[in-house]
C-alpha cells in the first residue's frame, strides 16, 4: 500500500542500512522513479513529518546554514533576506521545501539582488533596497547598507538569490523535514509577531 508521508524519509533511511538486496534494490527503482528535470525530487520526503523544536534550532543554532543570520522569526534575526514570521500560513510545504533547495527559482518580491560593477574596479553584490536617478542602495551579505552614486556604474545585472544554493549540502534529509516544519508552523501576523519567536 501507500506508506504515508510523513514516515517515508524514516522508512527509506532505515531500509539503507538494511543489507538486503531486495531492501536495496526496492530502493533504488524508488530513487531511479523520480523525475529527473526536478530539483525537489530528491527532497521530496522531507515535505512532511518534521518535528518543528529540532527545526527551530536548526533555523536559530546551525551555524552551516545561519538561517537567523538573515532572516527575523518574531522579531529576531537578519534583515537581509524575508520575514518569514508569517511564512507557513502564505506558502506550502513545497514552496518552503524550494525555498532552501534551490533559492533561485522564485526570489522574494523586494529581495531581488544586484550585480554592480563601478569605476574603481569593484564588483559590489547585494539586496537591492531602492534605485533612483542618483543612486542604487543595496544591502551587503552582511547586512550592511551600501549606497553606489550611479555615476560611477559601469555596468550591473540582477543576481542569483543571496541566498547560497549550496545550503542544502549542509543540511541531512532530516534537518530538511524539521526545517520545513519549522517554517510550515510559522503563521504570525504582522501584529503578532513580535511575540516568542
Amino acid at each position: 500500500g501507500q506508506v504515508p508521508p510523513e514516515i517515508r524519509l524514516d522508512l527509506l533511511e532505515a531500509g539503507r542500512r538494511r543489507d538486503q538486496e531486495e531492501v536495496r534494490r526496492k530502493i533504488a527503482e524508488y530513487e531511479a522513479a523520480k523525475p529527473k528535470d526536478d530539483p525537489l525530487a530528491r527532497f521530496d520526503e522531507a515535505q512532511a513529518g518534521g518535528d518543528a523544536a529540532a527545526g527551530r534550532k536548526v533555523f536559530n543554532q546551525k551555524i552551516a546554514v545561519a538561517c537567523v543570520r538573515c532572516h527575523k522569526v518574531n522579531g529576531q534575526g537578519g534583515e537581509v533576506g524575508p520575514d518569514l514570521s508569517g511564512i507557513g500560513a502564505a506558502h506550502d510545504r513545497r514552496y518552503l521545501l524550494e525555498a532552501i533547495v534551490a533559492p533561485s527559482r522564485q526570489i522574494a518580491p523586494g529581495f531581488e539582488t544586484r550585480v554592480v560593477a563601478t569605476d574603481d574596479g569593484r564588483v559590489h553584490v547585494g539586496v537591492l533596497r531602492s534605485e533612483d536617478g542618483e543612486s542604487v542602495k543595496l544591502v551587503t551579505p552582511d547586512g550592511a547598507p551600501l549606497t553606489i552614486p550611479k555615476s560611477t556604474i559601469e555596468e550591473q545585472r540582477r543576481g542569483e538569490s543571496a541566498m547560497p544554493d549550496d545550503i542544502i549540502g549542509n543540511l541531512s534529509k532530516f534537518e530538511l523535514r524539521d526545517l520545513v516544519e519549522f517554517l510550515a508552523q510559522r503563521r504570525a501576523t504582522a501584529a503578532t509577531a513580535k511575540g516568542k519567536p
